[in-house]
């Protein structure tokens, strides 16, 4: 049996393109979408142990990272609260 207007055999069916091109393109997918929270993984820790560092050293280093700690996180909470405004509409 013919197809319209071409051959009267079936097209070879395309091959789709591999190797090494298309796993460096998935590799560099998983890892864009990996980065972010790896870095912040990674920025943790090396908090965390920079804390441990600082207690290690001293007493007073150690709380006064800890208490530079705790106004930056009240002054990130204050930011966000003043960008997003969740409460009822007024007006």
């Amino acid at each position: 049996m013919g197809f319209y207007y071409g051959p009267s055999k079936a097209p070879e069916p395309e091959k789709e393109p591999g190797g090494c091109l298309e796993a460096l393109l998935l590799t560099r997918a998983a890892f864009g979408a990996l980065a972010l929270p790896i870095l912040i993984l990674f920025g943790a820790m090396s908090g965390l142990l920079g804390v441990l560092f600082l207690f290690s050293v001293h007493v007073l280093l150690g709380a006064f990272a800890l208490v530079a700690l705790g106004v930056g996180i009240a002054v990130y909470a204050r930011w966000e609260r003043t960008r997003f405004h969740s409460g009822p509409p007024t007006g």
